[in-house]
């Protein structure tokens, strides 16, 4: 038997804000090849199926298939980026040699970033699926909240360079184009285990965007991430990230969403939102030492959606980035999915194990590492809202 309750079906909540689903078949086409967790074949590197493989996806969809979930929500369907909208984020030199590699049959566009015959249409593809979820939650007609599956992920991309799996920056194309039509300020919440170096450089100097990383300290870029990397120039204030020690469970991560998250985005009162929504950061991902389980990705969600409804109209897109646990990911993703939606929480199999792991409860170290973040990111941003208005005044 199923769990899912016959009154989801039936939900008001569900028919008067429905939730887009993007997805596409070509996503899973996208073939990295072997490796060894990020290590390439190589000397002592035995063979084996790639950590960012289809599986998790496929099985995303697989789960909420059998769940009678995806019946409930908008499809819309991808249109592969044009290089004008690709643009928006990377250089022509970089499209160009993603294309030119796939062309060949695959090689490494860069550091731990493979390409083979269908990663350039795939990539487009997934680049283009973001902006069409914006646009529709942009229009009068589309779903104000959607979820995109797509594949490959993107925050780890610079604008000269694919990284760590990374071909295009998805969600940093994303908020270009919400910026293209017409939204002023928009908030980008990456929690992916690792830090989104490539969003943090696409905005880095720019006081239109609030990104905040949530992410697990010194993991992945080495030397990425710190907390004193908070902008620059007019941007200066407007970057917040938050490195969790390895360990952090639920409670270290919603203690960080009340303390410092909610409050900054309270403050910047954005018209948009976007989350970079990573779920390597669950307790059983092979490629992080983070604690999170679906109730962790649930709350986060809600609290997320709590924002978006109060300062912009419930408009919120949260796009596919790490999760590289077959098995597990597709919970998170159903937890942030059903939340979305409004439609009620479903069990976790998984959940009685992962409650009772130590680190589910927040640590005295990581209390005070956070309530530390707060007041250098919370005095950071008031202070760079105080001279923007006071610029405006002048």
């Amino acid at each position: 038997m199923f769990d899912l309750p016959s009154s989801i079906f039936d939900s008001e909540v569900t028919k008067a804000s429905p939730l887009g689903w993007l997805s596409h078949e070509l996503f899973y086409w996208h073939e990295p090849g072997y490796a060894a967790g990020m290590l390439p074949l190589g000397p002592q590197i035995q063979p084996f199926p790639h950590v960012e493989s289809a599986d998790s996806k496929r099985r995303v969809e697989g789960l909420l298939a059998v769940n009678c979930l995806l019946d409930q929500f908008c499809r819309l369907s991808p249109k592969p980026a044009m290089n004008d909208e690709l643009m928006l984020v990377h250089s022509e030199s970089h499209i160009a040699n993603i294309e030119r590699i796939a062309s060949q049959g695959g090689g490494e566009a860069g550091v731990y970033a493979s390409v083979s015959y269908h990663s350039a249409q795939a990539a487009r593809l997934a680049a283009g699926g973001v902006v069409t979820a914006v646009r529709a939650a942009l229009s009068n007609e589309g779903p104000k909240r959607s979820y995109c599956l797509v594949r490959p992920p993107g925050h780890h991309a610079e604008r000269e360079t694919p990284m760590a799996f990374c071909l295009y920056n998805n969600t940093a194309i994303a908020a270009r184009i919400a910026q293209h039509h017409g939204c002023k300020k928009g908030l980008i919440l990456d929690w992916d285990a690792h830090h989104g170096n490539g969003i943090q450089n696409a905005f880095y100097d720019d006081p239109s965007a609030l990104y905040i990383s949530l992410h697990q300290d010194g993991l992945f870029p080495p030397m990425s991430g710190q907390a004193h990397e908070m902008g620059q120039g007019d941007g200066k204030g407007h970057n917040i990230n938050i490195p969790l020690p390895a360990g952090a469970g639920h409670g270290a991560f919603l203690y960080a969403m009340e303390q410092i998250i909610e409050p900054a985005g309270d403050m910047f009162e954005p018209d948009f939102v976007l989350i970079a929504a990573g779920q390597d950061s669950g307790a059983f991902d092979p490629m992080a030492n983070l604690m999170a389980h679906s109730e962790t990705f649930r709350s986060m969600t809600a609290s997320m959606l709590k924002l978006a409804n109060k300062h912009c109209d419930g408009r919120l897109i949260a796009i596919h980035e790490g999760g590289y646990n077959p098995w597990h990911t597709p919970f998170l993703v159903r937890a942030i999915v059903t939340e979305l939606a409004g439609l009620p929480a479903l069990s976790d199999p998984f959940m009685p194990q992962l409650k009772e792991l130590p680190g589910q409860h927040i640590m005295p170290h990581q209390k005070e590492l956070i309530d530390e973040l707060r007041k250098l990111h919370i005095t950071q941003l008031s202070n760079a809202l105080t001279k923007k208005i006071n610029e405006v005044k002048l």
